[in-house]
């Protein structure tokens, strides 16, 4: 699939406390062979979640695909279910694109940057 010595894209997704509030960070292309990574992450962040919201930076995600918009939306289903706040910042590009397309955007509380979400909560 890849040619040459192009490296095959990435997907990382980690965890840190701002404050009391858990940030999830999610880097590269968020596809449907990388939507595990992101669903791992979020499994541990649900089993250690102490706070009532959660944000969930995507800044430097590059793609995602429509897999990875219904990872998005399984995250507020289940923040939704459990009485957090989940919060999207850093939604632009490919992302943006696609869930503006779908009518989506509203669907997700969304905020330029983690800083902007924090002072908001």
């Amino acid at each position: 699939m890849f040619a040459g010595n192009e490296p095959e894209p990435v997907f990382t997704a980690t965890s840190g406390l701002h404050g009391t509030t858990l940030v999830i960070r999610a880097s590269g292309e968020l596809d449907h062979y990388r939507t595990p990574v992101l669903r791992e992450e979020m499994s541990r962040a649900w089993n250690t979640l102490r706070s009532p919201i959660l944000i969930l930076d995507l800044s430097a995600l590059t793609f995602c695909d429509s897999s990875g918009i219904g990872e998005l939306l399984q995250v507020r289903h289940h923040g939704l279910t459990e009485g957090v706040r989940v919060i999207l910042t850093g939604v632009q590009g490919n992302l943006a694109r696609r869930l503006t397309l779908a009518g989506l955007l509203p669907v997700f509380e969304v905020f330029p940057s983690v800083a902007d979400a924090l002072e908001a909560a």
